[in-house]
């Protein structure tokens, strides 16, 4: 991570760059400015021929789609399984195997069936942008947290004492991370030039931040209700244990721990649920 991470931005920001200015060496600004095609297509109009440049720009979005799916499928795949060991989502222990093909298997099956449903369940049109919008701005709130978090874990293991971490990113590109996340969820709510009803469906064009903040909100609701409130009532605490898989992987599962067991068991385990001889 510390090499390859940076080294890979830097690629990525070079051949953006080029695309870029390969654009404006093709093709005049000002059919830039008034083609509704994409510029991609304009480029490759220019440098092939009509012809030629719909069969090298169609095998290009191809293996970009290709590319971005497997990206995507990896990446949410192991959000899930993460979720999934912290023991947030019944049956931990199935989430955090990698068996038979050393890779978490059950979050692929999930994703692929939700990726099923959302293709062909909701009917085209409104229904369908609204389900692709709705998943967008909790996504947003999810990556402000998770960038937030990052400052709150700082403090937390400076005062604990603990050592700085071998890898840990740049405070100032977290500061523009912060950034970035605030602006994504505010710019949603800001209106379309052609009003509240001009947007990509026919409603109110926020109704899918307001839904999203609704979902995040009775979901909060639940874990006040399951971490919290129950507790209380039923006279126990929330604890997590760490449990070791026969393939090496860990989880963490959740546990009741009654208020006259709790002393006892704070002293025989960490904050992560580890055993620890006190």
């Amino acid at each position: 991570m510390k090499k390859y991470a940076p080294v890979s931005l830097v690629i990525v920001f070079i051949l953006y760059m080029l695309a870029n200015i390969g654009y404006f060496a093709a093709v005049p600004a000002a059919d830039i400015k008034e083609s509704t095609q994409l510029t991609a297509s304009l480029f490759f109009t220019a440098v092939f021929g009509a012809h030629r440049a719909v069969s090298a720009l169609n095998a290009l979005i191809a293996i970009s789609a290709f590319g971005n799916i497997m990206a995507v499928a990896i990446g949410t795949s192991r959000i899930i399984r993460e979720c999934g060991r912290q023991g947030i989502l019944p049956f931990p222990h199935l989430w955090a195997s990698t068996k038979p093909f050393n890779t978490p298997l059950l979050s692929y099956i999930l994703k692929w069936v939700l990726t099923v449903i959302v293709i062909i369940a909701p009917p085209q049109g409104d229904a369908f942008n609204f389900i692709v919008d709705l998943q967008s701005y909790p996504a947003n709130v999810f990556s402000f947290l998770l960038t937030a978090g990052l400052f709150l874990v700082r403090r937390k293991r400076k005062l604990d004492g603990a050592p700085k971490p071998e890898f840990q990113a740049w405070s100032f590109v977290l500061v523009f991370a912060c950034a970035v996340n605030v602006y994504l969820l505010v710019l949603p709510w800001v209106p379309p030039v052609t009003g509240i009803y001009g947007g990509d469906v026919s409603f109110f064009y926020a109704t899918y931040c307001i839904a999203g903040l609704g979902i995040l909100g009775i979901a909060g609701f639940v874990y006040f209700l399951w971490i919290y409130a129950l507790p209380r009532l039923g006279g126990y605490r929330i604890r997590q244990q760490v449990d070791e898989l026969s393939d090496g992987a860990k989880t963490l599962k959740v546990v009741k721990v009654p208020v006259s067991e709790l002393k006892q068991w704070d002293r025989t385990h960490d904050e992560n649920g580890m055993v620890v001889s006190r």
